[in-house]
């Protein structure tokens, strides 16, 4: 029997994302390696230094010079996966901050809401919480910066609320400077406009 385009849309989307989780776990391994034959090249660099084999100030010169353009092509081939390696059961964590989100929401623009933070690999494998395809393994976000869990406009609720992440569970705003000048009293942060705007989709 054929399935729903719902059904099998999100089939798709499920396989799509186990695929790309081994690839970059894969790009994460040989990128772990490729940094420990760096530091062994360096290494060897600093002996000969030492031995008066090399100038020392031109080395450093050149290799700031190389480093950049290691990082800029890093970064440029979207080598950067990032995945929360924390191995806390989000299910068993407790201390979470209890604060009355609704009655402050209209001040702060939810902007807890519009923070980027990495999936954990339980959250990825529970296949509940979409994360950005362009962006491994970020938080997926909609279109006006806010997080695609979030129910249509500032003020609404979480639609995945039982599932969570970890950072969702944790998170405190009231110490966040970027939020908040005075939690209790209410007073937002001059710089609240500023992490908006910085937080806009891309």
């Amino acid at each position: 029997m054929e399935m729903p385009n719902d059904e099998a849309g999100e089939r798709l989307r499920r396989e799509v994302e186990g695929g790309l989780l081994y690839c970059h776990h894969r790009e994460n391994t040989n990128t772990t390696q490729a940094l420990e034959v760096t530091a062994f090249t360096y290494a060897v660099i600093d002996l000969l230094v030492e031995k008066g084999l090399l100038g020392e100030d031109e080395l450093n010169e050149r290799k700031q010079e190389m480093g950049r353009r290691l990082v800029e092509k890093f970064n440029a081939r979207g080598m950067n996966v990032a995945i929360q390696e924390s191995q806390i059961d989000k299910y068993k964590f407790e201390g979470g901050p209890q604060i009355d989100c609704a009655s402050r929401v209209h001040l702060c623009k939810a902007a807890c809401c519009r923070l980027k933070f990495p999936l954990s690999k339980q959250d990825l494998e529970e296949g509940v919480v979409k994360w950005d395809l362009p962006r491994p393994y970020l938080i997926a976000r909609r279109a006006d910066g806010y997080c695609a869990h979030m129910e249509q406009g500032c003020a609404g609720g979480c639609t995945v609320y039982e599932n969570r992440p970890l950072p969702c569970r944790a998170y405190d705003c009231r110490g966040d400077e970027r939020i908040w000048s005075d939690f209790e009293n209410g007073v937002v942060s001059p710089g609240l406009e500023q992490l908006m705007q910085e937080t806009s989709a891309a």
